[in-house]
C-alpha cells in the first residue's frame, strides 16, 4: 500500500509540474514605422514571456493589408516574465500610404501558444520625403517654484539657439499666469520644473543642455506624418477674434486618419508687481548654479521685476484637438485647409496683444502626441478682406488671373488679381 501511495504521489507531482509548464508569448503593439519608397525597414517587435517556461523559439504569422505575407520561425531566448525583441523586415509599398499590419504568435517552442493575447498590430508607412519638424516644448513652471529659474533659463537658451525651429510654451501652474486648459496637461508630470516634448511620455529637467539635446533629437530623427503651415490675422481692429488658417499636408494617404489641430497663444514680456509676480529663487547664492545659471545665482530670493516669455495665455483643444479640423481620409501631397476662429474677447490674462504668437499643433488622437507644429505672428486686420498687398505678384511659378478668371501672363499693372487662388491687391 505504501508503495502504491508513493507512486500516486509521484504521478500527481508530475501532472502538477506539467500543468504549470505554460508556454505563452504575448507580442506588443509596434506603432507607426516609416520606410522610404524602394527601401526595406527592420522593425523590432517586443514579445513578453507570459508563461512559466523559457522560450527558445517562436512561430508567427504576419498579415499586411488583410493578406498573409509570411509564416516564420524566430529563434529567441526569453525567460519567464521577461521581454525581448524579434526583428521583422518590411518592404516599402509602391505608393506613399499606410499599411496596417498584425503579427500573431501561433507557436512557442514548437507547441501552440497558450497566451490569451497572441496578436499585436502596427503600421508600415511608405513615404517619399521627411517633412521639416518643429518640436513643441511644454515647460511646466510657477512663480512659487524655487528651482523653476532653471527652466526659465532653459527656455531662453532654446529660443536663442533654435529660433522659430522650435515652439516654446511655458505652462504656469498655481500662479497668476495659469491657464486652465494648459494646466490640465500637468497630470502628465510629477512636479515642476519639468518639461515634455510633443506631449510625449518622456518628462525631463528643462536645463540648457537637456533642452538642447531633446530638441536636436526631435529635429534630426523624428519623421512627422505631415507638414503644417499657419497664417493668422485679427478679424477686426478691436482684436477680439483671430482667424487661424492652417494647411496640413500628409506624406502618405490614409483612409482612417485620426488627427486634429490644437491651438495655443503665447505672450512675451509678461510682468507685474506684487508677490504674485515675484519669482521664487532657490538658486540664489547656491554654488551648484554659479556657472550654469549666473543671473539667478547672483539674484536674491525672490526676484521681482521679471519679464516672463513664451507664456501660454490661451489654448484650444490642446489635449485631443478640434473636431473636424482634419478629415478622416487624407491623400498624400494634398493640402488640407482649415480655419479656426479663436475667441479672446474675455481673456483677462493677455497684457500686450502685440507680443502674441500663434502655435498650431497637429495631434495624433490615437497616441495623444503632437505630430508636428507651426508658429507665427498675428497679422494686422485688413478691412479689404484681401490676403496681402504687394508691389506686384511674383511671376516665378505663380498662377495669376484677373477678376474675370482670365490668366494674366503680361506685365502687371495696378489692380486686383487672383494669385494662386487668393485675392491680392497690387
Amino acid at each position: 500500500m505504501k508503495r502504491i501511495l508513493l507512486l500516486l504521489s509521484a504521478i500527481m507531482m508530475a501532472v502538477c509540474s506539467f500543468a504549470q509548464a505554460k508556454l505563452s508569448a504575448t507580442p506588443l503593439s509596434f506603432g507607426n514605422n516609416f520606410v522610404f519608397m524602394g527601401e526595406t525597414i527592420k522593425v523590432p517587435i517586443s514579445v513578453t514571456n507570459t508563461g512559466t517556461s523559457t522560450i527558445g523559439k517562436l512561430t508567427y504569422t504576419l498579415i499586411r493589408d488583410g493578406e498573409e505575407v509570411a509564416s516564420k520561425n524566430a529563434l529567441v531566448t526569453i525567460g519567464s516574465g521577461n521581454t525581448a525583441s524579434i526583428s521583422i523586415s518590411f518592404k516599402a509599398d509602391t505608393e506613399a500610404r499606410k499599411s496596417p499590419c498584425t503579427i500573431t504568435i501561433t507557436g512557442v517552442n514548437g507547441k501552440p501558444n497558450e497566451s490569451e493575447e497572441k496578436t499585436a498590430s502596427g503600421n508600415i508607412i511608405t513615404i517619399t520625403e521627411k517633412p521639416v519638424v518643429v518640436p513643441v516644448v511644454e515647460e511646466f513652471t510657477g512663480t512659487w517654484c524655487g528651482y523653476c529659474p532653471v527652466g526659465f533659463d532653459g527656455m531662453e537658451y532654446a529660443h536663442e539657439t533654435f529660433g522659430d525651429k522650435v515652439a516654446l510654451i511655458a505652462i504656469h501652474t498655481g500662479d497668476v499666469m495659469q491657464v486652465n486648459e494648459l494646466n490640465n496637461l500637468a497630470n502628465r508630470i510629477d512636479g515642476v520644473p519639468s518639461a515634455i516634448m510633443d506631449l510625449g511620455e518622456s518628462v525631463f529637467y528643462p536645463s540648457n543642455s537637456e533642452l538642447k539635446n531633446q530638441i536636436n533629437n526631435q529635429i534630426q530623427k523624428k519623421i512627422a506624418a505631415a507638414s503644417i503651415q499657419v497664417a493668422a490675422a485679427w478679424t477686426s481692429s478691436a482684436k477680439k477674434y483671430i482667424n487661424i488658417t492652417t494647411k496640413t499636408n500628409f506624406i502618405y494617404s490614409d483612409d482612417n486618419a485620426n488627427y486634429a489641430i490644437a491651438y495655443a497663444l503665447t505672450e512675451d514680456g509678461m510682468h507685474g508687481t506684487g508677490s504674485d509676480w515675484a519669482q521664487s529663487n532657490y538658486l540664489s547664492n547656491n554654488a551648484n548654479y554659479a556657472n550654469s545659471n549666473p543671473f539667478w545665482y547672483k539674484s536674491p530670493n525672490p526676484v521681482t521685476g521679471v519679464k516672463f516669455n513664451h507664456v501660454g495665455v490661451a489654448a484650444w483643444g490642446v489635449e485631443t484637438g478640434i473636431d473636424g479640423s482634419v478629415p478622416s481620409s487624407v491623400v498624400a501631397g494634398e493640402d488640407q485647409e482649415y480655419t479656426y476662429r479663436a475667441d479672446i474677447s474675455n481673456n483677462k490674462l493677455i497684457q500686450d496683444k502685440g507680443n502674441l504668437k500663434v502655435i498650431v499643433m497637429l495631434i495624433d488622437r490615437n497616441t495623444g502626441t503632437i505630430v508636428n507644429a507651426a508658429q507665427g505672428p498675428i497679422e494686422a486686420y485688413n478691412p479689404t478682406g484681401l490676403i496681402g498687398v504687394e508691389n506686384g505678384p511674383s511671376r516665378n511659378g505663380e498662377e495669376v488671373y484677373d477678376l474675370s478668371g482670365r490668366r494674366v501672363d503680361s506685365k502687371l499693372g495696378k489692380g486686383l488679381y487672383i494669385v494662386n487662388g487668393k485675392k491680392v491687391l497690387r
